[in-house]
């Protein structure tokens, strides 16, 4: 029988209708320093030249990968590179063709570099009123509840998987502590912002160390008022002098360090952008980004500011469902640092869970009483790599 928790929810049983996002499978990945270059991995290559439109990123920077922190991992798994043109679901407006028709040119290097600046350019307008209905579509269909209901859903599988204490997940509605409702407004979080914070399930600070679960960044926990006041300019704005606060309607979901991840989510429009603390210059070919027009070097530094409205951007409801699918699946594994030592016993971790069962006939019990001693033979053979790609150590467990 499966597990209480894990075979509830429509979203564990079978991996959602895939969004047609390169960011989101390719840059998007809460990344590693010198991790899954696509030039290193035959696999890897011809899906990141489909799924990536115009990305000169991999040709002009060789020794700063950017991979993504969900398809470092999902890449491992391919036999082929059938899956590689990612189809929009229904929902999701019309943006295939823009994004989906600019992903299909490939490496700029299948034709001039003049030829492909005037190509974008004649096509740009059609992308951006593309993107426009897009996001019209995804403003439609934005629902906070099934947002809450996602993120619920998403921490409580890495109780399961024992990536987060039992009961280090505090839940609505908030009253020891509460979330400060004065402070959320005098740092100017819009009311349907505030509203949403107390909706939402918040993981205590036990389980909720920078690297747990996404490398270099933890989860916005909106009872704190540290976190109310980093949510408004999380890293790396604050680094910056002047720089104003994020739009009033954007709620980070996480918070990063160096080297890690900003997710957040725009209520205004309903989707989540997400991108690299370090890697946001990657995204300059993206229809989101080029919509701003040209930038200029002596602008970089304003532009950043702001990076976050350039961002790629996928419904929330869809981002949230595909990345639960990931974990379930194993398909990601939560805290992993993709560096060489992580990924040669990648498998040694994986087959702790499957060996017990994951996910459908999931014996807890049976993984806790062996993991301790999978664990030490692991660790013998020297396969634990930064970032401790495995469950917390169990008080039952070892």
């Amino acid at each position: 029988m499966a597990s209480p928790g894990i075979s509830g929810s429509p979203q564990y049983q079978n991996p959602p209708p895939p969004y047609r996002q390169p960011d989101f499978y390719v840059e998007l990945s809460y990344p590693q320093p010198g991790a899954y270059h696509p030039k290193s991995c035959s696999k890897y290559s011809e899906r990141v030249r489909l799924a990536i439109d115009g990305w000169e990123a991999a040709a002009e920077e060789p020794d700063h990968p950017q991979n993504s922190w969900l398809d470092k991992d999902l890449g491992e798994e391919l036999k082929d590179d059938s899956d590689a043109d990612y189809a929009h679901s229904e929902g999701s407006g019309s943006i295939e063709t823009s994004i989906g028709a600019a992903a299909a040119v490939g490496w700029p290097s299948w034709r001039t570099l003049s030829q492909g600046k005037i190509e974008e350019r004649e096509d740009l307008p059609r992308q951006i009123a593309e993107l426009v209905k897009a996001e019209q579509a995804a403003a439609a269909t934005y629902d906070p509840d099934v947002v809450v209901a996602l993120v619920t859903e998403l921490y409580e599988l890495f109780v399961i998987t024992e990536h987060l204490p039992e009961g280090s997940i505090q839940y609505p509605p908030h009253t020891k502590p509460s979330v400060n409702e004065a402070l959320a407004g005098e740092l100017g979080y819009n009311p349907s912002v505030i509203s949403l914070m107390q909706k939402l399930p918040y993981v205590g600070t036990e389980g909720n160390r920078a690297g747990c679960i996404i490398p270099c960044t933890s989860f916005a926990g909106y009872t704190l008022d540290e976190d109310l006041i980093e949510g408004r300019c999380p890293y790396p704005y604050h680094k910056y002098d002047s720089c104003p606060d994020l739009d009033s309607w954007m709620l980070p979901l996480a918070l990063p360090n160096f080297e890690g991840w900003n997710i957040i989510l725009d209520t205004r429009l309903g989707v989540i952008r997400a991108y690299s603390t370090e890697r946001s210059r990657a995204q300059k070919h993206t229809v989101e980004w080029r919509r701003h027009g040209e930038v200029l070097y002596t602008e970089w530094d304003r532009v950043r500011w702001t990076e976050y409205r350039r961002a790629r951007l996928v419904p929330a409801a869809q981002y949230l469902s595909e990345v639960i699918y990931a974990y379930r699946s194993l398909a990601k594994v939560a805290g992993m640092w993709m560096d060489t030592t992580a990924r040669e016993y990648r498998e040694d971790w994986l087959d702790v869970y499957r060996q017990c069962g994951w996910p459908d006939e999931w014996r807890r019990a049976e993984f806790l009483a062996n993991w301790a001693a999978r664990l030490e033979e692991i660790e013998e053979r020297g396969g634990v790599g930064r970032g401790r790609p495995f469950p917390r150590r169990s008080k039952n467990g070892g």
